[in-house]
This record gives structure tokens, sequence and C-alpha cells, in this order.
């Protein structure tokens, strides 16, 4: 198990089969206050907010939040009783992404990226009131500052490119002109540009921060690509010069590679991606859909003013201490997704954040 930290009813006879609509998560016994969502970062409702709606008098412990059937975990700076007008409701907030796209495609997993929706960047939040409890919460959690426990000395961290140049029309018949499959299929996806015939498209990721200690693990690199021309040819990928693959992938077929590579590749903190149209026909065409890097980091946030990373469970607890992390004069929080657990940070030995 993974701990994630930000700084089905059927029915069925012998005759019918039930569909999900994906409206099951509503409880026709609430009421449903909507709002949209545009850009992810972290958002409050105040008190004076509710109050506009006439609902400033619930008690704080019951209401709940949803996205995409999903319910969100709340912080409410009361925990329990009816919040005063200094209070509010605080939730990390993301914008509509593709995961919700993926249902429709033929083959799910021809989606070259789920990073970007192809319908729509908002997501529609719906904050409700449910008195019965069994509403999602980030709890204030102590942060009390270990002397036991080592420091960890890094994490596993995804940076990526995540392409919007075009939308890909994906998988097509060429009849004289290109005849588009109605489905959503291969390819179709928000994808880099054509890459041309022996064209290199390179991406540069700097200011990593790898982790560069004799225990260092491997890295990985995921490149999602797909052809976009009848043509047979291979893709080569390299990174900073070290060929990691050569794979065949011909006519509109696509290509999810996830490579392993040593740590030591990336020890200067850059990695030069190259990803090779290698046809030898005039006139091909290849898209990526992203480029993703995994590899082990520094706790240094490069200067980011809020970070998601991801540690390992552990039965003992983790004691992290974090440079580069922008948070002005005011101590940062940390999200324990996982754990329900919200926690402010110690900043006595500013900049570090403990």
């Amino acid at each position: 198990m993974k701990k994630y930290l930000l700084l089905l009813f059927i029915f069925a006879s012998l005759f019918a089969e039930s569909q999900a609509y994906n409206n099951e998560w509503i409880n026709y016994n609430q009421t449903y206050y909507k709002f949209n969502v545009g850009a992810t970062g972290l958002y409050r409702i105040s008190q004076p907010t509710l109050a506009t709606l006439g609902i400033q008098n619930i008690p704080a412990e019951q209401f709940q939040l949803w996205r995409n059937g999903r319910q969100i975990p709340l912080y409410t700076t009361v925990q329990t009783g009816v919040m005063g007008a200094s209070d509010y409701i605080e939730f990390w907030g993301e914008r509509n992404d593709g995961k919700s796209d993926n249902i429709l495609y033929r083959i799910p997993e021809s989606q070259l990226s789920d990073k970007w929706s192809l319908e729509t960047d908002t997501a529609a939040f719906f904050l409700s009131i449910n008195p019965a409890g069994n509403n999602l919460r980030l709890e204030p959690a102590t942060n009390s500052l270990p002397t036991a426990l080592p420091v960890e000395p890094y994490f596993i961290h995804t940076t990526g490119k995540y392409y919007r140049d075009k939308i890909n029309l994906g998988l097509a018949v060429p009849v004289g002109t290109n005849v588009y499959s109605s489905a959503y299929d291969f390819g179709e996806s928000w994808t880099s540009g054509d890459i041309g015939s022996s064209i290199t498209k390179t991406e540069i990721f700097s200011n990593l921060y790898p982790y560069t200690g004799g225990d260092a693990p491997d890295a990985a690199l995921k490149v999602n690509v797909a052809g976009n021309a009848q043509n047979p040819r291979q893709v080569e990928i390299k990174v900073n010069g070290n060929q990691l693959a050569l794979p065949t992938m011909d006519y509109y077929d696509y290509l999810k590679t996830n490579n392993s590579l040593p740590a030591s590749f990336i020890n200067t903190g850059t990695a030069n991606i190259d990803v090779i149209n290698k046809c030898v026909t005039g006139g091909d065409r290849i898209v990526i859909g992203q480029t993703e890097l995994i590899y082990a980091r520094q706790f240094n946030f490069g200067g980011a003013d809020n970070f998601m990373f991801e540690l390992p469970a552990s039965a003992t607890g983790n004691y992290l201490e974090i440079t580069g992390f922008n948070f002005g004069a005011v101590s940062p929080v940390l999200y324990d997704f996982t754990n329900g657990n919200r926690y402010v940070a110690d900043i006595s030995n500013a900049p570090m954040v403990k």
C-alpha cells in the first residue's frame, strides 16, 4: 500500500442486465449545491458564503463534498458544531481530467493519456449535507517531530510532459482520404504535434533534484506513442544519449513503453529525453501522448508552493525535512490523503520545513 500525500449495485435476472449510469452516488434525500472548479488548487468555502445559501447553521461534521461520483475529504476549521463567521471549509480541488473519458474508449488501454479531458477542463463539485455521518475528513493531526526516526533520504517522484498541442484523431483507414474511426480508438487523445520521418522530439526535464546515494533505486521512463500514418516503423527512445528502447510500432498502432534506467543516467539533475521516428518512408507521422520519468528525488521541492508526493506505508511513521518549498511566512500544511490527516508543518528552522 502506498501513502498518498499533498504539501456497485447490480440487479440481474434471467432476462435483464443492469447498467451503471454513474449517478449511483446520489442520495435523493439530500440537497446538492453545485459549483465548478477549472484549475487545480486549494479552495475554501467561507461561513459567510454558506450563509448566502441559508446553510450557515449546519454543524460542520455534516458537510460532505463530491466530484465525479467520489466523495472528497474536507477540512473544517471547527470539527463539530456550527461554524463562526471566520470559519471555513477547505479542500484540495482538482480540475477535470481524462480519467472519466476512459470508459468511452473501445479499448480502454488505448487511451494515450488521462491527464487532459477531451470534453472539458471544468469539474463539477457538489456540496451536500449528510447528518448520518460517514463524511470524509482531513482531521487535524499533531506534528510530533520524532527523535528516534531517521530523516527520509528520498521519495519516488513522477515528473511528466502531458502533451496538449492538438487532438489527434486516432485510428484511420486510408481510402483515397483518411476515414477515421467513429469510436474513441487508438491514438485519439490530446498529443504532441506530428513527428515526421527521421525526426527527433526532445523534452528536457531539469531541476530534478535526484537522490544520488549508493542505494538509489533504478529510475523508469514511460512514453506513450501512436502512429499517425499507414507505414511500418520503429520508435527509438533515449535518455541523455543512452538508448533505452527501439520497439516496432507500425501503421496506426500505439505503444505504452516502460523502460528501466540506472539512476546514474540522471545524476546531473537533467534528463534530455529523445523520441525518434525511425520510419524510412518519407511523410510518416507519429505522436506522443505523454512522457513520464519516475525516479528517487531528494526532499527538495524546487521552489514550488504545492507539491504532491507519495511514500510507502510505514508502521512507525516518517520524518521529513523539506527544502526548496515556497511557503512565505505562514506554516504550510501537509495533507495525508491515505490516512485522512492534516498536519501543520514546523518552520522553526526556516526555510526548512519539518
